[in-house]
Protein backbone atom coordinates (compact mmCIF):
# COMPACT_ATOMS: atom_id res chain seq x y z
CA UNK A 1 0.00 0.00 0.00
CA UNK A 2 1.55 3.52 -1.02
CA UNK A 3 0.14 6.82 1.28
CA UNK A 4 0.82 9.37 -1.13
CA UNK A 5 1.61 13.16 0.36
CA UNK A 6 1.52 16.46 -0.50
CA UNK A 7 3.68 19.09 0.68
CA UNK A 8 0.63 20.40 2.95
CA UNK A 9 0.22 16.66 4.44
CA UNK A 10 3.68 16.34 5.25
CA UNK A 11 3.16 19.56 7.54
CA UNK A 12 -0.13 18.28 8.85
CA UNK A 13 1.29 14.63 9.77
CA UNK A 14 0.71 14.26 13.83
CA UNK A 15 1.13 10.90 16.27
CA UNK A 16 -2.25 10.44 18.47
CA UNK A 17 -1.51 11.72 21.94
CA UNK A 18 -2.69 8.77 23.88
CA UNK A 19 -3.66 4.80 23.15
CA UNK A 20 -6.99 4.34 20.94
CA UNK A 21 -9.35 2.45 23.33
CA UNK A 22 -11.23 1.12 20.50
CA UNK A 23 -8.19 0.15 18.67
CA UNK A 24 -6.52 -1.84 21.33
CA UNK A 25 -9.91 -3.44 22.13
CA UNK A 26 -10.57 -4.51 18.63
CA UNK A 27 -7.14 -5.16 17.58
CA UNK A 28 -6.64 -7.18 21.48
CA UNK A 29 -9.42 -9.43 19.61
CA UNK A 30 -6.99 -10.62 16.66
CA UNK A 31 -3.75 -10.84 19.37
CA UNK A 32 -6.70 -13.15 21.67
CA UNK A 33 -7.21 -15.65 19.13
CA UNK A 34 -3.57 -15.61 17.56
CA UNK A 35 -2.23 -19.69 17.44
CA UNK A 36 1.28 -18.22 18.72
CA UNK A 37 2.09 -19.42 21.64
CA UNK A 38 5.02 -17.00 22.94
CA UNK A 39 4.76 -13.70 21.27
CA UNK A 40 4.84 -10.17 22.72
CA UNK A 41 1.42 -10.95 24.10
CA UNK A 42 1.72 -15.00 25.16
CA UNK A 43 1.65 -14.12 28.75
CA UNK A 44 -1.76 -11.38 27.85
CA UNK A 45 -3.44 -14.15 26.16
CA UNK A 46 -2.60 -16.71 28.55
CA UNK A 47 -4.71 -14.59 31.48
CA UNK A 48 -7.62 -12.93 29.65
CA UNK A 49 -8.32 -16.40 28.17
CA UNK A 50 -8.27 -17.95 31.83
CA UNK A 51 -10.25 -14.90 33.45
CA UNK A 52 -12.56 -14.87 30.56
CA UNK A 53 -13.32 -18.60 31.50
CA UNK A 54 -14.18 -17.52 35.08
CA UNK A 55 -16.83 -15.14 33.38
CA UNK A 56 -19.39 -17.34 33.23
CA UNK A 57 -19.88 -17.16 29.00
CA UNK A 58 -18.01 -14.59 28.18
CA UNK A 59 -15.18 -16.48 26.40
CA UNK A 60 -17.65 -18.00 24.30
CA UNK A 61 -19.43 -14.81 23.23
CA UNK A 62 -16.05 -13.24 22.37
CA UNK A 63 -15.87 -16.16 20.10
CA UNK A 64 -19.37 -16.13 19.14
CA UNK A 65 -19.35 -12.59 17.95
CA UNK A 66 -16.18 -10.60 18.36
CA UNK A 67 -13.79 -13.15 16.49
CA UNK A 68 -15.89 -13.59 13.19
CA UNK A 69 -16.07 -10.07 13.26
CA UNK A 70 -12.04 -9.17 13.83
CA UNK A 71 -10.42 -12.43 12.03
CA UNK A 72 -6.52 -12.25 12.26
CA UNK A 73 -5.50 -11.04 9.30
CA UNK A 74 -8.84 -9.12 8.07
CA UNK A 75 -10.24 -5.69 7.76
CA UNK A 76 -11.35 -4.15 10.79
CA UNK A 77 -15.24 -3.19 10.77
CA UNK A 78 -16.03 0.57 10.59
CA UNK A 79 -18.63 0.23 13.08
CA UNK A 80 -16.72 -0.85 15.66
CA UNK A 81 -14.09 1.62 15.62
CA UNK A 82 -16.39 4.86 15.16
CA UNK A 83 -14.49 8.31 14.59
CA UNK A 84 -12.96 9.68 17.88
CA UNK A 85 -10.09 11.21 19.12
CA UNK A 86 -7.47 9.28 21.11
CA UNK A 87 -7.58 9.77 24.82
CA UNK A 88 -11.03 9.50 24.50
CA UNK A 89 -12.74 7.20 27.34
CA UNK A 90 -13.49 3.56 26.09
CA UNK A 91 -17.19 3.73 27.62
CA UNK A 92 -17.86 7.15 25.02
CA UNK A 93 -16.02 4.87 22.38
CA UNK A 94 -17.97 2.05 22.80
CA UNK A 95 -21.23 3.78 23.30
CA UNK A 96 -20.93 5.11 19.60
CA UNK A 97 -20.70 1.93 18.17
CA UNK A 98 -23.99 2.34 16.51
CA UNK A 99 -24.90 -0.51 14.52
CA UNK A 100 -24.23 -4.33 13.96
CA UNK A 101 -23.86 -6.80 10.84
CA UNK A 102 -26.82 -8.21 9.71
CA UNK A 103 -27.26 -11.72 11.64
CA UNK A 104 -25.06 -10.70 14.52
CA UNK A 105 -26.63 -8.81 18.42
CA UNK A 106 -28.43 -5.41 18.44
CA UNK A 107 -26.28 -2.92 19.42
CA UNK A 108 -27.19 -2.88 22.89
CA UNK A 109 -26.02 -6.38 22.92
CA UNK A 110 -22.76 -5.98 21.10
CA UNK A 111 -21.95 -3.09 23.54
CA UNK A 112 -23.16 -4.93 26.54
CA UNK A 113 -20.09 -7.49 25.47
CA UNK A 114 -17.46 -5.01 24.48
CA UNK A 115 -17.94 -3.18 27.81
CA UNK A 116 -17.31 -6.64 29.56
CA UNK A 117 -14.65 -7.79 26.90
CA UNK A 118 -13.07 -4.58 28.13
CA UNK A 119 -13.05 -5.05 31.58
CA UNK A 120 -10.87 -7.93 31.69
CA UNK A 121 -8.71 -7.64 28.42
CA UNK A 122 -8.11 -4.27 28.49
CA UNK A 123 -8.76 -2.09 31.34
CA UNK A 124 -6.35 -4.24 34.09
CA UNK A 125 -3.88 -3.88 31.50
CA UNK A 126 -3.96 -0.42 30.18
CA UNK A 127 -0.81 0.91 31.96
CA UNK A 128 1.10 -1.64 30.08
CA UNK A 129 -0.98 -0.68 26.59
CA UNK A 130 -0.43 3.40 27.32
CA UNK A 131 3.44 2.40 28.55
CA UNK A 132 4.12 0.92 24.90
CA UNK A 133 2.28 3.62 22.93
CA UNK A 134 4.10 6.34 25.15
CA UNK A 135 7.63 4.43 24.12
CA UNK A 136 6.80 5.11 20.61
CA UNK A 137 5.95 8.72 20.95
CA UNK A 138 9.69 9.14 22.26
CA UNK A 139 11.21 7.42 19.67
CA UNK A 140 9.20 9.40 16.98
CA UNK A 141 9.83 12.65 19.40
CA UNK A 142 13.75 12.42 18.59
CA UNK A 143 13.73 11.44 15.48
CA UNK A 144 11.86 14.62 14.60
CA UNK A 145 13.69 16.69 16.79
CA UNK A 146 17.13 15.40 15.05
CA UNK A 147 16.35 14.97 11.74
CA UNK A 148 12.63 16.79 10.88
CA UNK A 149 9.39 15.33 9.37
CA UNK A 150 11.79 13.20 7.07
CA UNK A 151 13.68 11.62 9.78
CA UNK A 152 10.03 11.12 11.88
CA UNK A 153 8.78 9.23 8.40
CA UNK A 154 12.09 7.33 8.24
CA UNK A 155 11.97 5.64 11.61
CA UNK A 156 9.46 3.66 10.92
CA UNK A 157 11.70 1.70 8.45
CA UNK A 158 11.82 -1.18 8.13
CA UNK A 159 8.16 -1.99 9.20
CA UNK A 160 7.17 0.70 6.90
CA UNK A 161 9.22 2.69 4.42
CA UNK A 162 9.53 6.20 3.41
CA UNK A 163 10.47 7.04 -0.09
CA UNK A 164 9.30 10.76 -0.80
CA UNK A 165 6.34 11.73 -1.34
CA UNK A 166 5.53 8.41 -0.27
CA UNK A 167 5.08 5.92 2.67
CA UNK A 168 5.55 2.48 2.02
CA UNK A 169 3.02 0.32 4.39
CA UNK A 170 2.20 -3.41 4.47
CA UNK A 171 -1.48 -4.04 3.93
CA UNK A 172 -3.86 -5.65 1.70
CA UNK A 173 -3.86 -5.02 -1.69
CA UNK A 174 -1.16 -2.87 -4.18
CA UNK A 175 -3.85 0.34 -3.51
CA UNK A 176 -2.60 3.87 -3.39
CA UNK A 177 -3.91 6.31 -0.67
CA UNK A 178 -3.87 10.00 -1.45
CA UNK A 179 -3.82 12.34 1.63
CA UNK A 180 -4.75 14.93 -0.74
CA UNK A 181 -4.25 17.91 1.89
CA UNK A 182 -5.81 15.80 5.01
CA UNK A 183 -3.07 15.35 6.49
CA UNK A 184 -2.16 11.84 8.80
CA UNK A 185 -2.66 10.79 12.47
CA UNK A 186 0.08 7.88 13.09
CA UNK A 187 -2.04 6.20 15.77
CA UNK A 188 0.69 3.81 17.72
CA UNK A 189 -0.92 0.43 18.94
CA UNK A 190 -0.02 -1.92 21.85
CA UNK A 191 -1.82 -4.72 20.78
CA UNK A 192 -1.46 -4.17 16.56
CA UNK A 193 -0.11 -6.93 14.78
CA UNK A 194 2.17 -7.30 11.96
CA UNK A 195 0.57 -4.92 9.93
CA UNK A 196 -1.56 -1.19 9.46
CA UNK A 197 -4.88 0.10 9.48
CA UNK A 198 -5.57 2.91 6.98
CA UNK A 199 -9.17 4.84 7.57
CA UNK A 200 -10.61 7.97 5.64
CA UNK A 201 -12.11 10.05 7.00
CA UNK A 202 -14.77 12.93 5.38
CA UNK A 203 -12.73 16.11 6.42
CA UNK A 204 -10.41 15.00 8.76
CA UNK A 205 -7.02 13.72 8.64
CA UNK A 206 -6.65 9.99 7.80
CA UNK A 207 -6.05 7.06 10.35
CA UNK A 208 -3.23 4.90 10.44
CA UNK A 209 -2.93 2.52 12.93
CA UNK A 210 0.20 0.58 13.76
CA UNK A 211 2.28 -1.87 15.68
CA UNK A 212 4.34 0.37 18.57
CA UNK A 213 7.54 -0.16 18.57
CA UNK A 214 9.00 -2.27 21.22
CA UNK A 215 10.86 -1.51 24.18
CA UNK A 216 14.80 -2.13 24.00
CA UNK A 217 17.05 -2.29 26.64
CA UNK A 218 16.56 1.35 27.67
CA UNK A 219 13.67 -0.26 29.51
CA UNK A 220 15.41 -1.98 32.09
CA UNK A 221 17.36 0.80 33.76
CA UNK A 222 15.28 1.46 36.35
CA UNK A 223 15.35 -2.03 37.56
CA UNK A 224 19.06 -2.15 36.99
CA UNK A 225 22.31 -0.23 37.91
CA UNK A 226 20.52 3.27 37.86
CA UNK A 227 18.02 2.43 40.48
CA UNK A 228 20.64 1.02 42.60
CA UNK A 229 21.97 4.62 42.81
CA UNK A 230 19.31 6.69 42.25
CA UNK A 231 16.31 3.97 43.76
CA UNK A 232 13.31 2.74 41.70
CA UNK A 233 11.19 5.77 41.45
CA UNK A 234 13.65 8.53 40.86
CA UNK A 235 15.47 6.28 37.78
CA UNK A 236 11.72 5.56 35.83
CA UNK A 237 10.99 9.24 36.24
CA UNK A 238 14.57 10.32 34.78
CA UNK A 239 14.50 7.57 32.32
CA UNK A 240 10.95 8.77 31.46
CA UNK A 241 12.12 12.67 30.84
CA UNK A 242 13.80 11.92 27.34
CA UNK A 243 11.65 14.38 26.27
CA UNK A 244 10.07 17.37 27.87
CA UNK A 245 6.50 16.25 29.86
CA UNK A 246 4.67 18.14 32.00
CA UNK A 247 4.81 16.08 35.71
CA UNK A 248 1.38 14.38 35.46
CA UNK A 249 2.46 12.95 31.75
CA UNK A 250 5.95 11.75 33.64
CA UNK A 251 4.24 10.20 36.15
CA UNK A 252 2.36 8.07 33.68
CA UNK A 253 4.86 7.07 32.00
CA UNK A 254 6.64 6.08 34.99
CA UNK A 255 3.65 4.54 36.65
CA UNK A 256 4.06 6.80 39.63
CA UNK A 257 1.21 8.63 41.07
CA UNK A 258 0.90 12.45 40.66
CA UNK A 259 1.66 13.46 44.35
CA UNK A 260 4.93 11.18 44.15
CA UNK A 261 6.56 12.98 40.80
CA UNK A 262 6.79 16.69 42.47
CA UNK A 263 9.07 15.74 45.22
CA UNK A 264 11.45 13.37 43.33
CA UNK A 265 11.25 15.65 40.29
CA UNK A 266 12.65 18.47 42.67
CA UNK A 267 15.75 15.79 43.91
CA UNK A 268 16.64 15.36 40.35
CA UNK A 269 17.05 18.80 39.58
CA UNK A 270 19.03 19.77 42.43
CA UNK A 271 21.02 17.04 41.45
CA UNK A 272 21.40 18.40 37.51
CA UNK A 273 20.18 15.47 36.48
CA UNK A 274 16.84 17.20 35.26
CA UNK A 275 15.48 20.92 34.04
CA UNK A 276 12.23 22.48 34.45
CA UNK A 277 10.84 25.31 32.37
CA UNK A 278 7.78 27.12 31.19
CA UNK A 279 6.06 26.49 28.27
CA UNK A 280 2.66 28.56 28.18
CA UNK A 281 0.79 27.32 31.33
CA UNK A 282 2.33 24.74 31.69
CA UNK A 283 6.01 23.30 33.25
CA UNK A 284 7.75 20.91 31.37
CA UNK A 285 11.02 19.10 32.96
CA UNK A 286 13.30 17.07 30.73
CA UNK A 287 16.96 15.41 30.93
CA UNK A 288 19.84 17.22 31.23
CA UNK A 289 23.10 15.84 29.10
CA UNK A 290 24.22 15.32 32.36
CA UNK A 291 21.12 13.39 33.42
CA UNK A 292 21.33 11.54 29.86
CA UNK A 293 25.03 10.50 30.04
CA UNK A 294 23.88 8.80 33.01
CA UNK A 295 21.08 6.67 31.97
CA UNK A 296 23.23 5.23 28.76
CA UNK A 297 25.62 4.38 30.88
CA UNK A 298 23.39 2.34 33.51
CA UNK A 299 21.59 0.76 30.54
CA UNK A 300 25.58 -0.10 28.68
CA UNK A 301 26.26 -1.39 32.32
CA UNK A 302 23.11 -3.78 32.33
CA UNK A 303 23.53 -4.96 29.14
CA UNK A 304 27.30 -5.74 30.02
CA UNK A 305 26.50 -7.56 33.06
CA UNK A 306 23.77 -9.66 31.37
CA UNK A 307 26.12 -10.18 28.54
Amino acid sequence: MRVIFTSDDLLDTRIAPAPDPMWELVLSVQRLRDGVPVSRHGVWRQRVRHHLVGEGDLLGRVRRTLMPLLPGSGTVPDFLVPDGEAGDSADDRIGAVASAPPHRPGPDDLRALLRDYHACAIRPYWDDVRSSVESDRLLRARSFLDDGIHGHLRSYAPFMRWEPPVLHVPGHGDGDVHLDGSGLLLVPSHFCGRRTYVRRRAGRATVLVHPAARSDGGARAPGGALARVLGTTRAAILVAAETAATSGELGRRAGVSAPTVSHHLAALRNCGLLRSFRHGPAVLHVRTSTGSSLVRTAVLTTVAADG
